[in-house]
């Protein structure tokens, strides 16, 4: 499994590294301010519960109270007791994963590069702040704490009640998202759009699998981290995405007058 990341993880670095067609994004004041005021909102939320409120660790909750049959089906078939080695590999694929963006930047202009680095701060900054917040709202114990097995430490740490969302699925995905979103942007009559896709998709699948079968969280809260993730690493693009040279004005409201996102060109 770890040869097969590698290999997609140096696919999609080396597709993302080709010069871009045409840079299709454009910086805006009224924009930046949205992205960075909403990412800015979350995480002083999540600041404002941390420190406020009064979170039991595993131990403080009393482990005889936490029943593997309080799990539903899905979550309970897949849970795992803790491994530190598969802990650790998904740090490390998260790390590369996070850094997978950054090959944009080569064969750029330097105002294309700033563009993309603001971009991709406000991508990460709505995705990590939101899904802190998600932890500090939901308590919901981490798998490994239904283990006979698990070291102390983790059982007396606060964390362990911080199951939901993953974090690491969120970031990854963030990342996997939002690489392909600008390649394919960037790159529109290109093939390698596809290999970046793929690649990077595989790379964010498997640091979710990797917070399953660790023991660090359950089937659904990746699947939500997956969600949040890849919708933030869409929008935020999306967002400064121009075409002929015209900005991408954003609706909250359709054609109907009901609610959604119109993106009217």
């Amino acid at each position: 499994m770890k040869k097969i990341l590698l290999v997609a993880l140096l696919i999609l670095m080396s597709a993302a590294n080709l010069p871009a067609d045409e840079f299709p994004y454009k910086l805006d004041l009224t924009k930046e301010a949205f992205m960075f005021g909403g990412g800015a909102l979350f995480y002083g939320a999540h600041l404002y519960m941390k420190f406020n409120q009064d979170r039991d660790s595993a131990y403080d909750h009393g482990l005889d109270r936490l029943d593997k049959d309080d799990i539903n089906f899905v979550d309970r078939s897949m849970m795992r007791s803790y491994s530190r080695a598969l802990d650790m590999t998904g740090h490390v694929l998260l790390a590369a994963t996070m850094l997978a963006p950054f090959s944009l930047a080569i064969h750029q202009s330097k105002d294309t590069i700033i563009t993309e680095v603001v971009m991709y701060a406000e991508t990460l900054l709505l995705a990590h702040s939101f899904k802190e917040l998600s932890k500090d709202v939901v308590v919901r114990w981490r798998p490994y704490c239904y283990y006979d097995d698990t070291d102390s430490d983790l059982l007396d740490d606060v964390d362990s009640s911080k199951s939901f969302m993953s974090g690491h699925a969120a970031m990854a995905f963030t990342s996997a998202s939002f690489l392909t979103t600008v390649y394919a942007h960037m790159h529109p009559e290109g093939t390698n759009k596809y290999w970046v896709a793929g690649g990077s998709f595989a790379a964010a699948a498997g640091v979710a699998a990797l917070r399953v079968f660790s023991g660090n969280h359950f089937f659904t809260d990746v699947l939500a981290g997956a969600l949040w993730g890849s919708f933030i690493g869409y929008i935020v693009p999306q967002f400064h995405y121009t075409q002929d040279g015209k900005p991408v004005k954003l609706s909250f409201l359709s054609e109907t007058g009901a609610p959604g996102i119109l993106f009217n060109i």
